[in-house]
């Protein structure tokens, strides 16, 4: 599948754990105690290091069509069918991840540049993309569904035409890519016939790919599914018809905003985000400095099909996505369980290492997660301030629980 630049930062809004633990050791990570004994913080150690622990000052508008786009390409993340909600294996994260298509050249996000180009010239507004796949370096199964914005229902219609017909006759050219090894080969998507199916055989390193291409306008939406199954067409040609049968009514419960209003959309509604660190202006991300809903917020977590009934039972309304994530519970019971939680699934993933917990805080847990499918190691903190659970992830444990020192100062004052 097509990589993306920004494949780092969108592998570690993915990754979700944390919470409690000893000194570095080889072996699974350490289980933290049940809530509700937690041990006293001494603040006088939190060591937040060079990190402010002040809030910002309130977010305001977006104040420009560019920063309200961005803001609208959030608001619709809740709105796109993630991967795992189609099959449930497809929990693997791989370098595209999910993201804000806010220009017409982010297109590539989603689809190959020969079949992009058929929308550049249209009045594109924008789009978010959600891609997963079978865990493990050889996945026989992967999704990637994207939802884009037109200014109108025409013009999502003339965008499908086009990119059908590009789809349909790409171009055999060495500075092309894909450069396809087979002719294109329409497939039907059962259940829709308003969308088209187009499977591509091409090279990939030294595999030969299969990938089917699904395309269908509804009202102002293009609705783009891009799968591959080593079980061959009819099981690409079922994920895609399986999306459209959920995506079609998502999308539809949408309240869309018109884009001449876009400079007014508030960009932190829940006041959540002002009192989330921020990362340094070259890692931030087009789906950081954001607070989701759950469903929005399962795009970016390790394991959506564990995570989500885990947001569900601890009662959270907004994940807060910045350089650390913070997920706002119902009450600080619910907090201390949903860290807990996550330290135990940390301590299942393999070859997870126990590390130093948060100095000023024993009730927090850092483990050193191995990286997949090419990600590098990293160290992920988990602790609680009052209702909010924190995660950080960093590639140096000192990073991580500075992070986590200021993150907690910032939110208890």
């Amino acid at each position: 599948m097509m990589k993306t630049a920004l494949a780092q930062i969108n592998s570690i809004a993915l990754l979700a754990l944390l919470l409690g633990c000893s000194h570095t050791t080889n072996g699974e990570a350490t289980t933290h105690a049940p809530p509700g004994s937690a041990a006293p913080v001494n603040v006088s150690q939190l060591d937040p290091g060079n990190y402010p622990t002040s809030p910002q000052p309130a977010l305001g508008n977006a104040g420009s069509e560019d920063v309200g786009r961005l803001v609208e390409g959030r608001r619709m993340a809740p709105y796109v069918v993630g991967p795992w909600q189609v099959d449930p294996t497809l929990v693997g994260a791989n370098s595209s991840g999910a993201s804000i298509i806010a220009v017409p050249l982010d297109l590539s996000r989603a689809i190959w540049p020969p079949i992009a180009g058929g929308a550049y010239n249209l009045p594109f507004v924008v789009g978010f993309v959600s891609e997963r796949q079978i865990p493990g370096p050889n996945p026989q199964m992967s999704l990637r569904n994207t939802v884009l914005r037109f200014l109108n229902p025409a013009e999502a219609s003339q965008a499908a035409q086009n990119m059908t017909t590009a789809a349909r006759n790409m171009p055999r050219i060495p500075s092309a890519t894909p450069i396809v090894t087979e002719p294109e080969r329409p497939l039907p998507i059962p259940g829709h016939p308003e969308a088209t199916g187009t499977v591509l055989t091409f090279q990939e390193g030294a595999q030969t790919v299969r990938e089917l291409t699904a395309l269908s306008a509804h009202g102002p939406y293009l609705l783009i599914q891009i799968a591959r199954c080593a079980a061959g067409p009819d099981c690409e040609a079922q994920l895609a018809g399986h999306t459209l049968d959920q995506q079609v009514p998502l999308i539809d419960s949408f309240k869309a905003t018109d884009p001449t209003d876009f400079p007014t959309l508030a960009v932190d509604p829940t006041g959540l985000v002002a009192r989330t660190l921020p990362p340094p202006a070259d890692q931030a991300t087009s789906t950081s400095g954001a607070a989701y809903p759950p469903a929005g917020a399962l795009h970016l977590e390790a394991d959506p099909v564990q995570t989500g009934p885990l947001l569900s039972a601890a009662g959270v309304d907004y994940v807060s996505v910045n350089l650390p994530t913070v997920y706002q519970a119902k009450d600080p019971s619910a907090a201390q369980t949903l860290a807990k939680a996550y330290g135990d699934l940390a301590a299942k993933m393999p070859a997870s290492q126990s590390a130093s917990p948060v100095p000023g805080l024993p009730d927090s847990q850092c483990t050193r997660v191995a990286g997949s499918n090419g990600l590098v190691p990293r160290y992920w903190c988990l602790a609680t301030a009052g209702r909010y659970t924190i995660k950080t992830i960093a590639r140096q444990l000192d990073n991580a629980q500075q992070q986590m020192a200021a993150q907690y100062k910032i939110l208890m004052g």
